[in-house]
C-alpha cells in the first residue's frame, strides 16, 4: 500500500504538469497570413482591464445610493431605521390587540 504523502505528492505533481502540457500550443509562433497587431502600452491595458470594471463598480454604486440619499435615508452601515410591517394594519404594534388581528390570505383568510 502506498503511503498518503506519495499519493499527495504524485497528485500534485500531475496536476502542477497536466495545465502546462495543455498550455504548449498556446507558445506557437503567428501564422504567416496573419497580421501581427502593435504591442499594447500598459498604460492602456491597465485603463481598460481596471480602469472601465472601476467605473462601472462607481456606477452601479451611485445609482444604488443616490436615490436612497436623495429620499434622506441613513445608507452608513449600522444605521438604525424603523421596523415596518408590510401589509399589516397602519398602527404600531402595540397599539394592537391580541384578539384584533385579522387574517387576510392563506388557508383561513378571509376577505
Amino acid at each position: 500500500m502506498t503511503s498518503p504523502l506519495i499519493r499527495r505528492t504524485a497528485l500534485l505533481l500531475v496536476a502542477a504538469t497536466v495545465p502546462v502540457l495543455v498550455a504548449s500550443p498556446a507558445g506557437a509562433e503567428v501564422p504567416e497570413g496573419w497580421s501581427n497587431p502593435d504591442d499594447v502600452s500598459f498604460l492602456h491595458l491597465l485603463l481598460t482591464v481596471a480602469g472601465i470594471p472601476l467605473v462601472l463598480a462607481v456606477l452601479i454604486a451611485l445609482a444604488v445610493y443616490l436615490p436612497a440619499l436623495a429620499r434622506g435615508e441613513k445608507v452608513a452601515p449600522g444605521a438604525t431605521t424603523q421596523d415596518e410591517w408590510f401589509g399589516g394594519p397602519n398602527r404600531q404594534p402595540a397599539e394592537i390587540e391580541a384578539g384584533e388581528a385579522r387574517t387576510t390570505g392563506g388557508g383561513s383568510g378571509s376577505w
